[in-house]
């Protein structure tokens, strides 16, 4: 089975960098949403595309107090996922689903052996497994308690280590595995907000994409300090598609025209609270030659991210890594979502250039070579094309993916 996906919190990672004192403009929302993109030609010749709904408000994405109580209250478990991914420990078959209740191995294990690690999960998990099959509806049984020693489970479910990487323990417990759409359709219903289902925006395209055949759902609790994460996501994969990165539609990927905030945001200055984000892992080293609208250089002022466009955490090497800000925009149509990607010798300065305004009529994609050549007196003259120049070191520009690794 393929292992996909990233680590979980780049939409955190951006808000990371705000100094605290531009942070004070902003209002506060707990609730985030996210569109991610991401053509792997080296491991699995796949696109993989997913929405994800997060917030730390349990009104917002809804769990029982008891549970959240219980879950709260044991210090040792790490985090709760359900999915119908399939095979997400060994010995769990492509037709089954699971809900993992996750632990700290060290901390399972103090002064006893690996027995005592698997009796400490399965007990704890038996305290809360009634609670979790009352909410999502199902009957599962416990299947087994898994020792984690490699991050694949990361990888399937789009998580960092604090969910189910080496060093973790698994009490999994199975059931019958269900379509996403059924499960969708159910437990968006159950567990997000009214406000959230009536806000349109990405959860709209949530719900078209689990319609896929191939798509899985994962919902997770992720204890955080003081406070809980809680994840609603949906995942699709295209596999053997991704021989063809020259040029990127993002939308197309979800097959939509235009992508839109959710009405949660109407009124509110929180510019960081939904995001796209791009991520291409290319067969050979490539970088960015061309984006379809502002390119933003810094993220430490307002005025920058005020403005729609791409952030670039990594412009070329290995990886590419965009992530697209909404900035005062409500609604981005795909023209300006596109990207062409060239080949990089890895050694040569790097330079891409943002086109604010495309032609909306132009049925080809402008290279920015074209697109120069056009005269003053042109009719399309009026369309200002910006020459970004980023020089950047070797060393720092072949960097990303942390935690990303193939199946071998």
């Amino acid at each position: 089975m393929q292992r996909k996906l990233l680590p979980l919190g780049v939409i955190f990672g951006i808000m990371l960098m705000m100094p605290f004192a531009s942070g004070q403009l902003f209002e506060k929302a707990t609730f985030q949403e996210s569109a991610l993109v991401i053509y792997d030609q080296q491991y699995s010749n796949s696109i993989i595309t997913s929405i994800g709904l997060e917030t730390t408000d349990n009104q917002e994405i809804k769990f029982t107090d008891e549970l959240i109580q219980k879950i709260n209250d044991n210090e040792k478990i790490r985090a709760v996922v359900f999915t119908n991914a399939g095979e997400c420990v060994i010995g769990v078959t492509s037709e089954e689903q699971c809900i993992m209740i996750n632990f700290d191995y060290q901390q399972l294990k103090g002064d006893g052996g690996i027995r005592m690690v698997q009796d400490s999960a399965r007990e704890m998990g038996n305290e809360i497994i009634n609670d979790l099959n009352q909410i999502l509806g199902v009957e599962s049984e416990f299947h087994s308690t898994f020792i984690h020693t490699v991050d694949d489970a990361n990888l399937l479910l789009e998580t960092s280590g604090v969910i189910s990487g080496r060093g973790a323990v698994s009490a999994t417990f199975i059931m019958p595995k269900q379509s996403t759409d059924f499960l969708f359709t159910d437990l968006a219903g159950k567990l997000i907000s009214k406000e959230i289902r009536d806000g349109q925006g990405f959860y709209d395209i949530s719900k078209k994409l689990s319609k896929n055949d191939e798509s899985i759902i994962s919902i997770s609790i992720i204890k955080t300090g003081d406070e809980n994460l809680f994840i609603f996501k949906v995942t699709n994969e295209m596999k053997e598609v991704a021989d063809e990165i020259s040029r990127i539609n993002v939308l197309e990927n979800f097959g939509v025209n235009e992508i839109s905030r959710s009405d949660v945001f109407d009124g509110k200055n929180v510019p960081l609270n939904s995001v796209i984000h791009l991520v291409v892992i290319p067969s050979e080293p490539a970088k960015i030659d061309t984006i379809a609208t502002h390119a933003i250089t810094d993220l430490t002022t307002l005025e920058n991210i005020s403005k729609r466009g791409w952030f670039f955490s990594s412009p070329a090497g290995n990886s590419i890594d965009a992530k697209f800000l909404f900035g005062q925009s409500k609604v981005i149509p795909q023209d300006e979502l596109r990207v062409e990607i060239g080949s990089w010798d890895g050694n040569s300065e790097l330079s891409f250039y943002s086109v604010e305004d495309i032609p909306q009529n132009d049925d080809e994609y402008q290279s920015i070579e074209d697109f120069g050549k056009k005269e003053s007196g042109d009719d399309q003259s009026q369309y200002v094309v910006l020459a970004i120049i980023i020089v950047i070191g070797i060393g720092a520009a072949i960097f990303y993916l942390k935690g990303y690794k193939p199946k071998r």
